[in-house]
């Protein structure tokens, strides 16, 4: 059974990952036109670099700062040193495109993990919360808690199976599709 949607804890500086990587390549797009279309100096071309790494670099390097603090030690502290040094020796080139690999991929992670989640929501709101018992009575609805070993259920037409089970009777077609995850329409043709 899927669990209800959990709100997850965002980073602090998530939100603005992405406009960080895009001023980063609008800088680095704005040094390569500057530097080789119309061949300015380095000098000349290196001010959006410099206010790029400047905006964009401070709130990483705050969170690779708070990771280190925390004990957590990972690749993105070495990209953390990296963007130090490159203001050090003046290639913000460099230090733009690492700032640049660094939110943008953070950017796409967020963006991929969201999209599964939706997908993975979606899948929990297809599942049917009542199931059609068949007593001796007729065929009574009841919440899916109540369902036992034992009950036979019945599964009318364009219905979710509610549970596993064995077919008793009956024939029809089941897209099993959002059970794999397969892309494609998988069939189950029960009692054929």
């Amino acid at each position: 059974m899927l669990l209800p949607q959990q709100t997850r804890a965002t980073e602090p500086g998530e939100q603005i990952e992405p406009y960080i990587a895009a001023m980063c390549l609008a800088a680095i797009g704005w040094y390569l036109v500057a530097r080789f279309a119309f061949h300015a100096s380095a000098h000349a071309s290196n001010p959006p670099l410099l206010i790029a790494i400047l905006i964009g670099g401070a709130p990483l390097l705050f969170t690779l700062v708070r990771k280190v603090i925390e004990g957590q030690f990972g690749s993105d502290v070495l990209a953390g040193i990296s963007i130090v040094t490159s203001i050090a020796l003046g290639e913000y080139l460099a230090g733009a495109v690492i700032i640049l690999m660094l939110s943008g991929g953070t950017s796409l992670e967020n963006f991929a993990s969201r999209r599964a989640s939706s997908v993975l929501n979606a899948l929990a709101k297809r599942m049917p919360q009542i199931a059609h018992r068949r007593t001796a009575s007729g065929v009574t609805d009841v919440d899916l808690q109540q369902v036992r070993v034992g009950d036979v259920l019945e599964v009318f037409p364009h219905e979710s199976c509610p549970v596993d089970g064995i077919v008793m009777a009956g024939h029809g077609t089941m897209d099993e599709s959002y059970l794999t995850g397969e892309p494609y329409l998988i069939l189950f043709c029960p009692g054929r």
